[in-house]
């Protein structure tokens, strides 16, 4: 019976969901491929070589090694004897191996350097070690090298900025997560097990994560984010390349080699989305429900597949943890309470409950506005609520679990340190690089934003200890021009200019 429960959740985590790949053969042939900032590095088994890509040609590099990685500290590899080396000053210099009390564990036969916290690398007998940031930032061959073991045993091991993923020998996939406690390396000794069966996985620059099973198919992990990340789902991510041995993904580009060597970069297709028979304007989704506006105002939510009238009128409209607000043309303020729309002291002319229990908002003169954790709880029409001013103009302004986000009138975006619960204000501003006239973050801390052009951009990179992220990751699609967006449990939901209503699987 455990066995077919097993099975079934197989089944029902690799098989749910199907995106596709457009793919570009490169030439070359390669058996291991790995990316990382830009830099990618492959080896042919067949001859050993090491090759990295300049532009769109294939170098060369001295040397002979079975595995290659590239990460945050920097160009590593193995031989096939499982010796270890590291690219130091433009040369391969062999670097002291892990030790044990078992005299065959003193080699690794995969390496990888993406992780924020270590090198990591398992052995011919599938032991797991690890060595500390410190030493592997020093790392130049001259000194003895102190590699940490851990339990369990994994063919293939990988880390990234959210914890490090594994596949054991039986193709079972397990996750680790960071930690400052009970840990090697600072990553913690515990072991979740994730539904589904790989036989290889990598953990990409940002955080994402893909694998190969057995048979050749590719996945993708969906739902990743700094609060969850093993993230809810695996995409099945069809493509007529033929059987898949190998992948890696950097900056947008999803790395591919097949059994016969072949190599391939690819980008994920466009959202798979679904039409809502509705129009709206404007639409914030929260905990699985959504809420939005049409041009007369009308506020609807969705209950099943089923979108139902509220009583009321308003021009912008949000839920969060801190309930479903709203405001008017008149930029009057009103709380959902009991099942009727409460107004409260202030005016806004956008509101955002996706913060932490506070509330967030700019004016008619792109005056920005949050409402602490403590006022917002009780905020009713008899009380007049502390609404506290924060520096600078904004035109939009929306806040999730690892902060705020805002773009002012010259589509500049805006990212606000110190926020928390009961200090709103935040500390300071800090300028990144983009354009957007609307940005939303949702309840996991996904950061999306739309264009002038009405395109739509993902931040990538985000985690508790880089809430900026790395870089912004356009999302492909053909709905028309997007106006606005918003994001919840795996789940894009866009508006056109037309106000046509979309929901995407992400």
């Amino acid at each position: 019976m455990r066995r077919l429960h097993e099975g079934l959740l197989l089944l029902l985590s690799m098989c749910g969901i199907t995106s596709a790949l457009t793919c570009t053969e490169v030439p070359g042939t390669l058996t291991q491929i790995d990316a990382s900032n830009g830099q990618v590095f492959g080896v042919n088994n067949s001859t050993g070589g090491i090759y990295t890509l300049y532009g769109n040609t294939w170098t060369q590099l001295p040397g002979a090694l079975s595995h290659v990685t590239v990460g945050l500290y920097g160009i590593w590899g193995v031989k096939s004897d499982h010796s270890i080396y590291r690219l130091v000053d433009g040369n391969w210099r062999q670097m002291s191996g892990v030790k044990s009390s078992s005299y065959h564990q003193d080699r690794l036969k995969q390496i990888d350097a993406g992780g924020s916290h270590s090198v990591v690398g398992v052995t011919t007998y599938n032991d797991v070690y690890c060595l500390e940031k410190s030493l592997a930032i020093a790392a130049d061959g001259n000194s003895l090298l102190t590699w940490i073991s851990f339990e369990g045993k994994y063919k293939y091991y990988s880390c990234g900025p959210l914890g490090c993923w594994g596949v054991k020998s039986d193709d079972k996939v397990f996750f680790q997560e960071y930690s400052t406690s009970y840990s090697s390396c600072g990553i913690s000794r515990s072991h979740i097990k994730v539904p589904g069966a790989l036989s290889m996985i990598e953990v990409g620059t940002e955080g994402d994560v893909y694998g190969v099973n057995r048979d050749g198919y590719i996945y993708r992990r969906a739902g990743i984010t700094a609060a969850n990340p093993t993230g809810t789902a695996w995409v099945h991510l069809s493509n007529d390349l033929g059987r898949i041995k190998h992948v890696s993904y950097d900056l947008g580009l999803l790395w591919v080699l097949t059994t016969e060597g072949k190599i391939f970069n690819c980008k994920v297709s466009a959202l798979d989305c679904e039409q809502v028979p509705r129009a709206l304007t404007q639409i914030d989704a929260s905990n699985g429900q959504p809420f939005g506006v049409d041009s007369a105002g009308n506020i609807y939510t969705e209950y099943g597949n089923t979108w139902t009238l509220l009583s009321g009128a308003m021009t912008h409209v949000t839920t969060g943890p801190s309930g479903i607000w709203g405001v008017n043309s008149n930029h009057a303020i009103y709380k959902f309470i009991g099942g009727n729309w409460t107004l409260v002291s202030g005016l806004l002319k956008q509101i955002d409950a996706g913060g932490s229990q506070f509330i967030v908002g700019v004016n008619m003169n792109d005056d920005i506005y949050c409402l602490p954790k403590s006022s917002a709880i009780v905020a009713d029409s008899g009380l007049t609520l502390p609404w506290i001013h924060i520096e600078g103009k904004l035109k939009y302004y929306s806040c999730g679990p690892l902060g705020c986000w805002g773009v002012n009138s010259a589509d500049a975006i805006y990212y606000r340190h110190g926020v928390t619960p009961d200090s709103c204000a935040g500390s300071r501003w800090q300028n990144v690089p983009g354009a957007f006239s609307m940005i939303e973050v949702g309840t996991e801390g996904d950061v999306f934003g739309v264009n002038s052009n009405g395109n739509i951009f993902r931040r990538k990179g985000i985690t508790k200890s880089n809430p900026i992220g790395t870089y912004w990751a356009q999302v492909e699609k053909k709905l028309g021009k997007a106006k606005h967006v918003s994001y919840d449990l795996d789940q894009l939901w866009v508006v056109t200019y037309e106000g046509n209503v979309f929901k995407c699987k992400v």
